[in-house]
């Protein structure tokens, strides 16, 4: 009997924090249209440039489909690798437009209605980083 409730204790231990059932899927963000804004530093720029302004962009996230990203119908990406941990998503993926490589990985962040990332973009030896805010607005139009 004691060996039966050490079993069961170790069941629920197991189980905290996360979803214990294989029939539900993990919800990491409220799904839904967001607006994101990104502001991007690029390393290697000459003195006296100015930053980059910030970009915001709408895009319909859902757990299936949970890396924000600008798109450009020009542009070919490939998703090499995503894993998720509790809230956050871990991403890597390898784009193509007119002939150029750009290598990319990043990280979001999950937290309700909000959400912050970043992602490191190396192109043709030039590197940029990029800081992402983003809130839900609401149902995907």
């Amino acid at each position: 009997m004691q060996r039966h409730h050490i079993t069961l204790l170790a069941l629920l231990i197991l189980c905290t924090g996360t979803s214990c059932s294989s029939d539900a899927p993990a919800r990491i963000l409220e799904e839904g249209e967001w607006e994101m804004t990104t502001q991007m530093e690029m390393s290697g720029m000459p003195a006296g440039m100015p930053a980059m302004p910030p970009m915001t962009h709408r895009q319909c996230l859902s757990n299936d489909m949970m890396v924000p990203a600008q798109t450009d119908k020009h542009q070919n990406c490939e998703k090499i690798e995503q894993l998720v941990s509790g809230n956050t998503v871990t991403w890597s993926m390898r784009c193509t437009a007119n002939g150029m490589i750009s290598e990319m990985s990043g990280t979001t962040t999950y937290s309700g209605d909000t959400m912050e990332g970043s992602m490191h973009m190396n192109s043709q030896g030039m590197t940029m980083e990029s800081h992402i805010t983003g809130k839900r607005l609401g149902p995907c139009k």
